[in-house]
């Protein structure tokens, strides 16, 4: 089977037609810019677009075009987006509407998938939505190519840990879209997709600009520019990495340490003890900041992140660390005992061998600030040690309340949550007096109204 494609003066097939080959017409018709980019593509593609470019329909046909052309046993396909939700809003409409006439296509509207049986193969091609606010729910599969939509919003794990290694047996490709969101992985793939094609590698990169791209006529940008701020401009039309994250907490002060040259490799102190400062999972992640006091200097030295494990394997984790330690400081919750065992987490990692505090309830919105003025202070971080706890940092923002068009004064609950709150639980204890961090010693106390967020 073969697709058509519209392009100058006429239809020309978007690949060679072999003898007696069924044609399609999906009704697809490309801009020139998409035209250009079906052409371009290699096996791993990322490509940074302004907001009505038209990337999500680009990739979905990409995706159709090379499934018909897929010559392994029971193809498989994914889009994946943010969120389970977001992929249905977006995408599947378009995907409907692009595979209604492939014969045999069948649409399954409660798993959000599309199979479409191989009748002369006797196997199936299937193409399924999915969300990318689970991770570890995707562990597993196989697939021949994905689409990640918006990356700059998904869980930075979701390729190195999932789908990196779901394409590898198969020889897979991926396309990643999205609009800039900060420096965050976004930015990171983008960089590293210029310097892997530079060396000859199997990779794309494209960025496109409105005021280049001719999609959105100058009227409606200078429209758009009248009623936007210079950072929503430059983010969603100019595509710029440099504009502060929208609604971030921390984001400014995180490119401020960059630029003092506070984010980098160093060792760390062997005579200096570790103090640890917790996050508690209990049906997402948990994650744990490692953290030096030397002199007027804070460092913070390593950071670990899992979801799905014990507290046994947290307790492990830092046993087999090198540091010497001082503190484990714990958030309230960790004090509350649990009906199923009758014992706190708390006692729990006492029994691994993990004697914590409890660091007192205080309101989200004094550890934010105390969290801000700790970001002020002379404070240093490990950059590959703590990878994935400064992109939570850069990416913790406020919830955006649709209805009333405003950011709201309350944290959005997503993947950035966990390196986030973890690190609250250091601003608020690095506040206390030098001589009473070290020496002090916080009654456990039961906390009745626990709050599994704390928001």
């Amino acid at each position: 089977m073969a697709l058509l494609n519209q392009y100058d003066d006429g239809y020309i097939p978007l690949n060679d037609l072999p003898q007696g080959a069924e044609v399609i017409d999906l009704g697809y018709r490309p801009r020139p810019l998409q035209n250009i980019l079906h052409a371009s593509l290699k096996r791993f593609n990322v490509l940074v677009c302004h907001r009505r470019f038209g990337k999500t329909v680009f990739s979905i046909m990409e995706m159709i075009e090379r499934s018909l052309n897929c010559n392994e046993k029971n193809p498989q396909y994914a889009y994946i987006a943010p969120t389970y939700g977001q992929a249905k809003r977006v995408a599947w409409e378009y995907l409907k509407d692009f595979t209604k006439n492939i014969p045999l296509a069948k649409a399954n509207e409660a798993d959000l998938r599309i199979d479409i049986p191989r009748p002369d193969r006797g196997d199936k091609m299937r193409f399924m939505l999915l969300g990318a606010d689970n991770p570890d729910s995707l562990r597993g599969i196989y697939l021949d190519g994905v689409i990640l939509d918006e990356y700059a919003q998904c869980d930075p794990i979701i390729w190195g840990q999932v789908i990196r290694p779901a394409l590898s047996d198969r020889k897979g490709w991926a396309i990643f879209i999205g609009t800039p969101k900060g420096q965050n992985h976004f930015h990171n793939i983008y960089h590293a997709a210029q310097d892997l094609a530079r060396d000859g590698k199997n990779w794309f990169h494209a960025c496109y600009k409105a005021s280049e791209s001719g999609v959105v006529d100058d009227e409606e940008l200078a429209e758009a520019r009248a009623t936007m701020s210079e950072e929503e401009y430059e983010q969603e039309y100019e595509c710029s990495f440099s504009a502060a994250l929208l609604g971030a907490y921390y984001g400014k002060y995180i490119n401020a340490l960059e630029k003092k040259g506070r984010i980098k490799d160093f060792d760390y102190d062997p005579t200096v003890a570790v103090s640890t400062f917790w996050d508690l999972g209990i049906s997402d992640t948990t994650a744990i900041w490692f953290v030096q006091q030397v002199g007027k200097e804070i460092r913070f030295i390593d950071y670990i992140e899992n979801a799905g494990v014990g507290l046994e394997w947290y307790a492990k984790e830092i046993q087999n660390r090198p540091y010497i330690y001082d503190t484990h400081n714990i958030p309230h919750d960790g004090a509350a005992r649990e009906l199923g065992t009758g014992k706190s987490r708390q006692e729990t990692l006492l029994d691994f061998g993990i004697r914590t505090y409890v660091i007192p309830r205080q309101t989200v919105a004094d550890g934010i600030n105390a969290s801000r003025i700790l970001l002020q202070k002379d404070i240093w971080f490990h950059a590959t040690n703590c990878k994935r706890g400064l992109e939570a940092l850069r990416n913790y923002q406020r919830k955006y309340d649709a209805k009333n068009q405003m950011f709201v004064d309350k944290p959005l609950h997503n993947w950035a949550s966990n390196g986030a709150d973890a690190f609250r639980m250091a601003g608020l204890e690095l506040q206390l007096p030098e001589n009473k961090f070290n020496m002090r010693d916080i009654p456990v106390t039961i906390v009745q109204d626990y709050d599994e967020l704390g928001y």
